[in-house]
């Protein structure tokens, strides 16, 4: 497919009102998220034939109103001179794109997201380093509207992003009632003085010599689990019990653990350690909680075992390693989280999180977060795609846009594991209703 999107209009989009002239501290926690970008992918159909669908002047004005609350989005990234990162709210906008391309909606293949579509639909500037915020609304030939957004993970991560959106898109429909403001303060994270670090953290290095072990070429493929497939497998993981002690990631990451162990076994020595990485949200697990941060509020955690027992192993057990991991993440742990990367920063060393090894897998989940909830006013979407088309041994595990309970889970890998996987799985789907029946 050659790119054939021509850009109509690209505008700066400023908050409707004046906003706070302030610079922005960053948490210790965004700073370990880095200046990268994280696109996603709306599909919308006209399907009613509306003449004013997805008008550029509603959108626009929308947006304008949406800046108002939200008014660091409209910032800019900088580096100080003493060398910390700071958002300075500036107010110099949002880049906002208008496009249109003669193809269809039937002719692309938008999910598992491509490279290619990433070309064609998610908005690129020279200097995006800086801009937090960039858009671009996209109209085909059959009616239909693609929506791509280009985020800076430096301040916003999955809930933040669907924070905004859903609040852009509820002033654009006109339901302002149930608008919920956003916080930027981010002092309940700051770290304790004096420091008091009663955990490792071993999913955290601060060895830059670290290299990734993540360089095979790699597919992505999708899977569908349906509300009955994913009941029965928290009946398994439960051992027929009550399952409300199962959560949906608990089970559905399980799975794909002990499937993706299973595939590449014959490359994996049986006592080899495997370890599924995962983020953990703090929002509500910090005392007091923080359900409307705006900002980055999620750290990662590592489930880990040998090879031989995640693939022999009851697939309850392989659930309840997952959920033992979970557990650790109390208002103590959080906190000595955040004074352990105060000292290492204070000792100048950087903290990264550990790259993703040949025998371990990582899963990147917005189970729960409403990052699909965007209806402008002309219709919810019908297509909704995140994934990274260049990150290997990655699974992304999302809610089904139809809200029926099912999920989506999206897969890379190299291609010859990729194989055995696909038939692993299906393998173990079908011994999972077997078992309940």
């Amino acid at each position: 497919m050659m790119r054939r999107v021509e850009i109509l209009e690209s505008s700066l989009v400023v908050p409707a009102e004046d906003t706070p002239r302030e610079m922005l501290s960053l948490s210790n926690i965004d700073l370990l998220k880095g200046p990268k970008r994280s696109n996603t992918i709306y599909l919308y159909k006209n399907n009613e034939g509306a003449k004013d669908f997805f008008s550029t002047e509603v959108l626009k004005s929308a947006l304008a109103k949406a800046l108002v609350p939200f008014y660091p989005l409209a910032g800019r990234h900088v580096v100080g001179d003493d060398g910390s990162s700071q958002i300075d709210c500036n107010a110099e906008g949002v880049l906002f794109q208008v496009a249109r391309s003669e193809l269809t909606a039937d002719s692309i293949q938008f999910e598992p997201m491509s490279a290619e579509i990433m070309e064609l639909f998610i908005p690129k500037t020279p200097h995006s380093s800086s801009l937090l915020q960039m858009l671009q609304v996209t109209h085909l030939k059959c009616g239909s509207v693609v929506l791509g957004t280009s985020t800076n993970h430096i301040l916003i991560d999955g809930r933040g992003a669907a924070h905004i959106f859903r609040t852009w898109s509820q002033i654009a429909r006109g339901d302002l009632n149930s608008i919920v403001q956003p916080s930027f303060d981010n002092g309940p994270l700051c770290a304790r003085s004096p420091p008091k670090i009663s955990f490792e953290f071993p999913v955290y290095t601060g060895d830059p010599s670290e290299k990734e072990d993540n360089t095979k070429s790699c597919v992505l493929r999708l899977f569908k689990l349906s509300a009955e497939q994913i009941m029965d497998l928290k009946m398994r993981c439960s051992n027929g019990s009550n399952i409300t002690h199962v959560s949906t990631f608990c089970a559905v990451s399980a799975l794909v653990w002990k499937c993706y162990c299973s595939a590449s076994a014959q490359e994996l020595a049986p006592d080899r350690k495997s370890s599924l990485y995962f983020p953990a949200d703090i929002r509500n697990r910090i005392h007091p909680p923080i359900p409307d941060y705006f900002s980055n509020a999620a750290i990662r955690m590592a489930a880990a075992s040998e090879v031989f027992k995640i693939i022999s192993s009851p697939i309850g057990d392989v659930a309840r390693t997952v959920k033992a991991e979970i557990d650790r993440v109390t208002d103590e742990y959080i906190r000595s989280f955040i004074d352990y990367v105060k000292v290492m920063s204070d000792k100048k060393m950087s903290v990264k999180t550990k790259y993703v090894s040949e025998p371990d897998l990582r899963i990147r989940t917005i189970l729960g977060v409403p990052l699909c909830d965007v209806d402008f006013g002309w219709g919810a979407p019908q297509l909704f795609s995140w994934e990274k088309p260049t990150e290997n041994r990655v699974a992304y595990i999302m809610n089904q846009l139809e809200n029926d309970g099912g999920i989506k889970l999206t897969l890379a890998l190299d291609p010859s594991t990729m194989n055995q996987f696909e038939k692993v799985f299906y393998e173990e789907l079908s011994f999972t209703n077997e078992q309940i029946k």
